[in-house]
């Protein structure tokens, strides 16, 4: 958000103002216009992670009862952590090239929506095949959201808005779809995969309305030379303060990947109903969606790298809790800890990476923060099914807890030592 500041917002609101003295009326409308298509965006958030909500909770689940094993899912899981890596960079190259947003965002909905239901399909004989068909679906899967970024920002450079208050319309859309599934999934303990049937049917109908709804959004095309960048600057990735801060950031998602695999499989092991599991994701989300609506102050108040800590101490609690295997509500508790794990975490993670980023570089830079993300994601997904097979989900994540015990020592360390040479 630092690259719309407050000069642009001051000289957006100034032709505002002088428009509005000159012909109030033209002025009120014009507002009402930028307000009106500041919320199409949001709503666009809203279906794009409604289905986001039904693949990413469900879907995994879907895969065990179709009989993939542990050590699968693993590798299941990292496809889509290996072509998150890639893919929104594809697709951002693509629509710079072309100049615009709507098309590739109504290309990646619509395919995704068309290529969804052969999971339905899938034999589930040839576990290759399977991967293939996750590799393809994930290169359009992925790439959307990045991009659906880049057009509210777009959109705000020249309209202006609030980009954390569009934003937060994706996590309402994320909640929704769970809590519908209360009413629509199993009420009663259930081993087969056709229960989940509905899922399909959700994930495609929002995957469709988003891509259609994509057309209706006003297009703004980029204009401009791109200044000559200095790379060597980038030398400031291989300061101390940087490389401890990297290696968190990796170690976060590496940590995060197998909860994201076996958490819904975890949950279905421990009795809880196909039409349950949605709460126990939705007190996650709403949790993170709190803390980060006060991160401001928060960062004001306590700093970015003790948000960053917090987050990976929490980590190391709310696994320890997972793998004693408590009772249902204990859980639903310890999922309050997602504000830490990934709302605090998430939030100093993109202060701390914009502020040792030089300003010429600063996208890429969020996108390296991304790649890293999607590196850690990969090797977690392989290596927590690998523990998975081997030590059980309990076993798994006494295993996460250690070892993000054992980081949080290790870069509150490193931090207190490089901290003031960084600063």
């Amino acid at each position: 958000m630092i690259l719309f500041s407050s000069n642009s917002k001051h000289n957006q609101n100034s032709v505002s103002n002088q428009s509005l003295k000159n012909n109030p009326s033209s002025g009120d409308t014009k507002l009402a216009k930028n307000s009106r298509d500041g919320w199409r965006f949001a709503l666009f958030y809203f279906l794009s992670f409604a289905a986001v909500s039904l693949y990413g909770i469900y879907g995994n689940l879907y895969f065990r009862r179709r009989g993939v094993s542990n050590v699968e899912l693993g590798i299941l899981n990292a496809i889509p952590a290996w072509t998150g890596i890639f893919a929104p960079l594809l697709w951002g190259i693509i629509s710079d090239a072309l100049r615009q947003r709507k098309f590739p965002s109504f290309l990646m909905h619509i395919i995704a929506a068309l290529i969804f239901p052969l999971f339905w399909f899938w034999s589930g004989e040839s576990f290759l095949m399977l991967c293939l068909l996750m590799a393809v679906f994930t290169i359009f899967f992925s790439g959307s959201i990045p991009i659906t970024d880049a057009w509210t920002l777009d959109h705000i450079a020249r309209k202006g808005g609030d980009y954390g208050r569009l934003r937060s319309w994706g996590s309402i859309g994320f909640i929704v779809p769970l809590l519908l599934s209360f009413f629509i999934l199993k009420k009663t303990d259930v081993s087969q995969a056709s229960d989940l049937l509905p899922i399909f049917y959700g994930f495609c109908g929002f995957r469709i309305l988003s891509g259609l709804y994509a057309l209706s959004l006003p297009e703004y095309h980029t204009r401009g030379k791109r200044a000559k960048l200095n790379w060597g600057s980038l030398r400031v990735y291989l300061r101390p303060f940087s490389i401890t801060f990297f290696f968190a950031v990796f170690m976060s998602r590496f940590l995060f990947g197998p909860y994201y695999t076996f958490f819904s499989i975890f949950l279905n092991d421990q009795g809880v109903s196909d039409n349950l599991m949605g709460i126990f994701w939705v007190t996650a989300v709403a949790a993170e969606t709190g803390l980060i609506a006060v991160s401001g102050s928060l960062l004001k108040r306590f700093g970015a790298v003790p948000m960053l800590l917090s987050g990976l101490a929490a980590m190391a609690f709310r696994m320890f809790i997972f793998s004693i295997e408590p009772a249902w509500y204990v859980i639903l508790a310890a999922q309050t800890l997602h504000a830490l794990t990934f709302g605090a975490f998430h939030v100093a993670s993109i202060q701390i990476i914009n502020r040792i980023t030089p300003e010429s570089f600063r996208a890429s830079g969020q996108t390296f923060n991304g790649a890293l993300l999607g590196i850690g994601s990969l090797v977690g997904g392989i290596v927590g099914g690998i523990w998975a097979e081997a030590y059980g989900l309990a076993g798994l994540f006494r295993i996460l807890s250690i070892i993000s015990t054992i980081t949080t020592v290790v870069v509150l360390i490193c931090f207190a030592i490089w901290r003031e040479k960084h600063d």
